[in-house]
């Protein structure tokens, strides 16, 4: 990992959050923070407490002399602050680790949600520096069956199935139902192929049918799932920004 002072090679100045700040925050964010991301070949686990969010090392890393060791909290209570151009924004502190004998201290620190995938941490040195953004990529969790969006998912009297099917979680018709071009998808048939983004959300496809008289199996269209309402309910999104939702049967 880059510097002998910083744990991480730290942001630098974020012009555009003042005027995050000032514009009308999203009552809650539109990307998930918690969960696995890394840096650089070093890992870190995110979770959420009391709306908080913060962030530690899952295996020890050497800065210069100093070593962080497993588990420290490296990224301190981290609070959402405001949705602005697209991205989330939070605030909160970062560890740093300096000196002869490794003291650590907190600054403050922003990190700005580009996406599920992708984060980016900026903040202060003591002194004012103010090095160039650290840019970090999801780890996306990993296939559980226990996972809760395997059940049965049903909207407007239909179901679809999902299970872990080899390495990734299959959703199919419980029965036949018609859609929107006059067709009928028949019962068994593979409808979504999901797969985890983070913790609560899913990626994958769904699939589409030619019209009459064939009905026979089209493109994938790519599309996404967040579970809401405790994991009773499972939001599709498709990528024209259409929701909709199931509810767990």
């Amino acid at each position: 990992m880059r510097g002998s002072v910083a744990l991480l090679t730290l942001a630098g100045c974020l012009a555009a959050f003042g005027a995050a700040e000032a514009s009308a925050a999203a009552a809650t964010p539109t990307y998930e923070l918690a969960g696995g991301w890394s840096f650089h070949g070093d890992e870190y686990r995110f979770t959420s407490k009391h709306g908080a969010v913060s962030g530690r090392s899952l295996a020890s890393v050497r800065v210069g002399h100093c070593v962080v060791r497993k588990g420290s909290v490296v990224f301190s209570s981290y609070r959402f602050a405001a949705t602005h151009g697209g991205s989330d924004y939070w605030k909160g502190r970062v560890a740093l680790v300096a000196g002869k004998h490794c003291r650590r201290r907190l600054v403050t620190s922003t990190i700005k949600v580009e996406s599920d995938l992708r984060f980016t941490e900026s903040s202060r040195l003591p002194g004012g520096r103010r090095p160039p953004p650290s840019t970090f990529s999801r780890i996306r969790p990993p296939l559980s069956s226990s996972d809760p969006v395997i059940g049965t998912w049903l909207r407007n009297g239909a179901g679809v199935v999902v299970k872990r099917e080899g390495r990734l979680y299959i959703g199919r018709a419980r029965e036949g139902f018609a859609i929107a071009n006059g067709c009928t998808v028949s019962a068994g048939s593979v409808v979504w192929r999901l797969r985890p983004l983070a913790p609560g959300r899913y990626s994958g496809t769904i699939q589409t049918f030619f019209g009459p008289p064939g009905c026979a199996p089209a493109a994938l269209d790519p599309t996404s799932w967040q579970l809401a309402r405790s994991n009773s309910q499972l939001v599709r999104q498709s990528t024209q920004g259409q929701a909709f939702p199931y509810t767990r049967a």
